[in-house]
Order: structure tokens, then C-alpha cells, then sequence
């Protein structure tokens, strides 16, 4: 083995091993921060939500009594927590209980998980303009004086959840966003769900499967290929609208968010 080929391997390991190190890290100071929250009180969920729930939302149908039981308490907990304004339009019923159960289904198997850095979304009625540029959006996580805050289309939200078998939410999309910056940055890792896997083999799918989506070869949509963060939100919008159909044509793709997802914090 030469001197080059040596260096090489070492470059890698310490490469791997600082990268688990930061990992742990972002977990424990995830740990460190959970805040408490208001929770409901015994009061039943109310059957309005519920019922919206039920024609709206696929994900929750498809959960047994009881986890459908759970789901409810924590749709219940963010909307005591978190604040939902209206941008020039009044914030309904519906407006709140798809919002908070865009938010709650990235999160639903994390037993400890809160949003503890999220202290309002907005909502807006059509496509918005982003902050301090003349582009327009239909979802964003905020930044800078925005940090806190998501932005989110009434309309995009409405299209989101009307066709469950397109593979896009937007409510999805950004929350997985926001999941994802928990650990410091918005980067297509999960710091807080993936220092008990392999990191490498999360990185070497990624760069597969934007390839394929480069090539024209892939049933993952294009916007997938931007970056690793829009890689990631993307391919969780598929996974939780068509879990079925990402484990048939993605299969490793569909383990490793399988594995994200359900761990159980």
C-alpha cells in the first residue's frame, strides 16, 4: 500500500467518524432542548376536527384505533403551541387541522419529538412573495427574522391534501424541512433520527437516486434533484402518500425512510 492510498483511507475514516461525532451531538442537544408544552385537556377532540380528519387526511385513515387516537392528541398539541396567522385571509377550521396534520405526520413516531423552535405559521391565501426577493412560493421555512416561522399556500395546501396519490404536500414538504434544520441546518440529514444508522449508505442512495432523477429514469418528481434538503422533503412526501408504491420502486430508498421515521425517540 503506497503512502497516497494510505492517507486516502485515513482522510475517509476521520471524514466518517467526525461526521457520527456531530451526529450524536445534534441528537443530544435535540434531547437537551425539548420544552414543555401545553397539552390538551380531557376534553374529547372535537368531532368537527375529526371528521376532517377522516375525509381528508390518508395517512390518519390508514392508522389503527388507537395510534388515530394519538394522532388527534398531537394534531391537539401543536395548535396549543403553535400559532396559525392568517396573511389577509381568516384562518379556518379545516385551515388548522390540515396544517397541524402535515406537521404531525413526519413526526408521528417520535415519541418525544416537539417543534420546539416553531413559533408560528403563516398562512396565505395563494403563492407569496419571498421575503427580500421578487420570487414567489407556495411553502417556506423562514430564516433571519423570519427564523420560527413557516409560510404556507391556503391553496397549495387545499391541492395537497384533495389528491393523496400525486407524491406532493406541501405541508409535508416543509415540515420535513423544518425537521430536518432541527440539527443546526437544512442539509438533507436527519442529525437527530440517523446517528444509529450508517451515514454512508444515506449519502451514496441520495446521490443514486438524484441521478436517476437526472436521467430521466426515475417515478421520483423532478424537483427532487435540486439539492439533498429538496431530495429529502421530496421523497417524504412520496413516502407517506404512497408508502406501497415507494416500497415497490424504491425499496432501499423506502427501508432507509422507513428506518428515519419510525424511530421511536
Amino acid at each position: 500500500m503506497n503512502n497516497i492510498t494510505l492517507y486516502l483511507i485515513i482522510g475517509i475514516t476521520f471524514g466518517v467518524l467526525l461526521g457520527y461525532r456531530k451526529l450524536k451531538a445534534s441528537k443530544q442537544e435535540f434531547h437537551n432542548s425539548i420544552k414543555p408544552l401545553n397539552n390538551p385537556s380531557k376534553k374529547p377532540f372535537p368531532s368537527l376536527w375529526r371528521s376532517i380528519l377522516r375525509d381528508r387526511v390518508k395517512f390518519y385513515n390508514r392508522l389503527t384505533r388507537d395510534e388515530k387516537t394519538e394522532f388527534e392528541r398531537k394534531v391537539h398539541v401543536f395548535l396549543l403551541n403553535v400559532k396559525i396567522q392568517g396573511m389577509n385571509t381568516e384562518v379556518s377550521h379545516e385551515d388548522k387541522i390540515l396544517i397541524a396534520a402535515g406537521a404531525v405526520i413526519p413526526v408521528f413516531r417520535f415519541s418525544r419529538w416537539n417543534y420546539a423552535n416553531l413559533k408560528e405559521v403563516q398562512l396565505y391565501p395563494d403563492q407569496f412573495q419571498i421575503p427580500d426577493s421578487t420570487r414567489m412560493a407556495h411553502g417556506l421555512v423562514g430564516w433571519g427574522s423570519n427564523e420560527g416561522t413557516v409560510m404556507l399556500s391556503r391553496k397549495s395546501i387545499n391541492e395537497g391534501f384533495h389528491d393523496n396519490t400525486d407524491n406532493k404536500n406541501v405541508v409535508i414538504h416543509e415540515f420535513i424541512h423544518v425537521l430536518d434544520k432541527q440539527d443546526g441546518k437544512i442539509d438533507g440529514i436527519l442529525g437527530n433520527s440517523m446517528n444509529d444508522i450508517d451515514l454512508m449508505p444515506w449519502l451514496h442512495i441520495i446521490n443514486i437516486k438524484m441521478n436517476e432523477i437526472d436521467f430521466g429514469t426515475s417515478t421520483i418528481r423532478d424537483y427532487g434533484a435540486a439539492n439533498r434538503a429538496e431530495f429529502l422533503a421530496v421523497v417524504s412526501e412520496f413516502f407517506f402518500e404512497n408508502p406501497e408504491r415507494l416500497r415497490t420502486e424504491h425499496p432501499g430508498l423506502y427501508n432507509a425512510l422507513d428506518s428515519f421515521y419510525s424511530e421511536k425517540k
